[in-house]
């Protein structure tokens, strides 16, 4: 969304009427604020840059597991896992 320039130099402008009255702490958050403003213009202005797009990854493939049969082997000692 961008905003008006004109309207962000009129926020500037009053920024920078507190700063030139006020005591030096509020001067320094109204030059804050003004930088703040600035930024904005200036990011606003710039190239404008389109957002990368995701690409879209394929699910990864699920093999079931079959629990009808076991295997049988001749030196097998039963039914650990760590049978090798």
């Amino acid at each position: 969304m961008a905003i008006d320039a004109a309207r962000i130099l009129r926020e500037i402008e009053k920024h920078t009427a507190a700063a030139r009255t006020a005591d030096p702490a509020k001067a320094r958050e109204a030059i804050a604020a003004i930088r703040a403003l600035c930024n904005l213009v200036l990011d606003d202005e710039g190239p404008q840059y389109e957002k990368p797009q995701a690409i879209p990854l394929a699910a990864p493939k699920v093999q079931s597991v079959s629990s009808g049969t076991k295997l049988k082997e001749d030196d097998a000692n039963g039914d650990s896992l760590f049978e090798f």
